[in-house]
């Protein structure tokens, strides 16, 4: 059952569909804030135009064959969400990366569970504290075809998943359900774990089902833009055995590594951060198909 909540605007309902129980409580603050505003203004809602109070230009980066970031400062208050699809149907949404959940000015929403070179469309929108909803003009981008170092496809297949009967033993720490440790290998690019601020010191242990002959590791670090980024992690597996450390590049997408060893627990450790609640969209345990 999809999930929902709504609220009475001028007399007729306003419903949000969401589509995952970790969305709800990061969409909760954006949807309680334009619910209260719709109560106190007691009017038809207005679309402003969003580019009246962007700062710069609208446009995405950072754009890998699987997500694609969009960076925007506002010269107001405002809670941002994008949505975006493959028309102008949408169908998807990504909140600001701020795990705060109120209004502000620098924002930072990342489009994740993309296609490889496929064209998008997306609108940027957002309340402020007064209750006026702004929206952008349509736009659109490409992802580019997806390669090996993106997908770990030249290691083999990733067994550290739920699918696979891989389970998440330990972590460090989470914030908050909706950011647990098992959404790190759920195979979903638009959950992710977070720690609660464990910076340098933060870890995530994986138990596969079986014990297998490794070929690589991967690891797709979140981001909040100035904080929460691994810039380099190692893996030590239940034998003591410590693989890497392995240099993310960036939090656009997954990044695979080669390594070779035999292993049935894996713990990803963060060796260097941007600090804050450093946490991984994905870790990946590869091995060669049988």
């Amino acid at each position: 059952m999809v999930p929902s909540f709504g609220a009475m605007h001028a007399g007729t309902p306003i419903r949000v569909m969401l589509t995952g129980m970790s969305l709800v409580a990061r969409l909760l603050p954006f949807a309680l804030a334009a619910a209260l505003g719709a109560a106190a203004h007691a009017q038809p809602l207005v679309s402003l135009p969003v580019e009246d109070v962007v700062v710069g230009p609208i446009e995405v980066s950072e754009v890998s064959s699987s997500s694609a970031t969009l960076l925007v400062t506002t010269s107001i208050d405002l809670a941002c969400v994008v949505v975006f699809g493959r028309d102008a149907t949408f169908g998807d949404l990504a909140l600001d990366q701020d795990m705060g959940g109120a209004a502000h000015r620098d924002h930072r929403v990342v489009m994740r569970g993309l296609e490889p070179d496929t064209e998008y469309v997306y609108r940027l929108q957002g309340s402020d504290p007064q209750g006026n909803f702004y929206a952008s003009e349509v736009r659109s981008f490409r992802t580019p075809p997806a390669d090996d170092a993106e997908t770990g496809a030249a290691l083999g297949v990733d067994v550290a998943t739920l699918e696979a009967g891989a389970a998440v033993v330990a972590t460090s720490s989470d914030y908050g359900s909706a950011f647990a440790g098992g959404l790190a290998i759920d195979g979903d690019a638009r959950s992710e774990w977070s720690s609660r601020g464990d910076g340098d010191d933060a870890f995530i242990t994986v138990r596969l089902r079986e014990a297998v002959e490794v070929t690589g590791f991967g690891l797709w670090t979140r981001t909040m833009g100035s904080s929460a980024q691994i810039e380099s992690f190692e893996v030590v597996n239940e034998h003591g055995d410590v693989f890497g450390p392995f240099e993310v590049p960036d939090a656009a997408t997954l990044h695979a590594f080669a390594a070779s060893g035999r292993g049935q627990e894996f713990t990803f450790r963060v060796v260097a951060s941007s600090g804050g609640n450093t946490g991984a969209v994905e870790v990946a345990v590869y091995t060669r198909p049988r």
